[in-house]
């Protein structure tokens, strides 16, 4: 599902808002996707968070109890990895459905931001989820999602940076594992076909993923053109069966770098602590 974004004023209140869940608050709702819902909520005065909001993710599924085990198992693995572009995740509980309380950011996410972004806070934001991404595999895991939508903006000091988002997806990289799910077409574009095809995650797979979200922010295009989000086995369709294609408006060294991110065999970038390294060249060039 896609991490929680500033919505319209006009669709905010489209679906109703339960009062509460849980011991949360709810305010509004933030976004949807296929495995359920985003809201905005007061945290519970038993977190002693300084944070008056929360975005609160509530699964759509009832889950049991091995289930919501293995869901707070993952996310004390994710909370576990030190990197400050990371989302902080709060709390879970199991009502009805698994729920997670995590940071929210006011200003959206790089695919939908709150404002007009300058090129640089863009690369920013890429750079800080890549380094995320490194965080994550050095530790052993896979984020799974990376996509535009997952990458949250988050106003600094210096400016604007990107906090990595959403554990929909996220699995360990370790031998027996296996996919919990592609969710929606909107997702599939940023996969690796070779995930798609029966490959295991890895740093590699998540290493097209950065080159594909990197396409999609700074060209405002996909790879593989328009896909069918409420149709994801056409889309995986396509994409298994096109060439992903370089958008020719791209400058030569992002164009480059989205290539190298895609490119097959040992031609491919091997971490995604290079892919931020390559980011950050391209900001300081601006």
């Amino acid at each position: 599902m896609d991490s929680p974004a500033t919505i319209p004023p006009t669709t905010r209140n489209a679906t109703p808002t339960p009062g509460s869940v849980a011991d949360y608050e709810l305010v509004r709702m933030l976004g949807e996707g296929n495995h359920g819902r985003y809201f905005l909520a007061r945290p519970p005065a038993r977190l002693g968070l300084n944070e008056e909001y929360v975005a609160l993710k509530v699964f759509g599924d009832r889950v049991g109890e091995q289930a919501y085990e293995r869901g707070v198992r993952e996310l004390r693995a994710f909370a576990a990895v030190r990197s400050e572009y990371l989302v902080r995740v709060f709390d879970a509980v199991l009502e009805d459905s698994f729920v997670y309380a995590m940071e929210y950011f006011p200003l959206g996410s790089l695919a939908t931001p709150g404002r007009q972004l300058p090129r640089s806070s863009v690369l920013t934001a890429l750079e800080h989820a890549a380094r995320a991404a490194h965080a994550l595999h050095e530790a052993g895991m896979a984020h799974g999602d990376i996509k535009p939508a997952n990458i949250l903006l988050a106003e600094t000091s210096g400016g604007i940076g990107g906090r990595l988002s959403d554990l929909g997806l996220a699995r360990f990289l370790t031998p027996g594992t296996t996919l919990t799910g592609m969710g929606r077409a909107s997702s599939v574009e940023f996969t690796d076909p070779d995930l798609l095809a029966g490959a295991r995650p890895s740093r590699r797979t998540e290493v097209f993923s950065l080159g594909a979200t990197i396409h999609k922010a700074l060209a405002g295009t996909g790879l593989f053109g328009d896909l069918p989000d409420n149709q994801p086995l056409l889309a995986i369709r396509k994409v298994l069966s096109a060439r992903p294609q370089v958008h020719p408006g791209l400058a030569q060294g992002e164009a480059a770098l989205v290539q190298d991110c895609l490119a097959e065999g040992e031609a491919r970038i091997t971490s995604a602590a290079q892919v931020a390294d390559r980011l950050a060249q391209l900001n300081n060039s601006i």
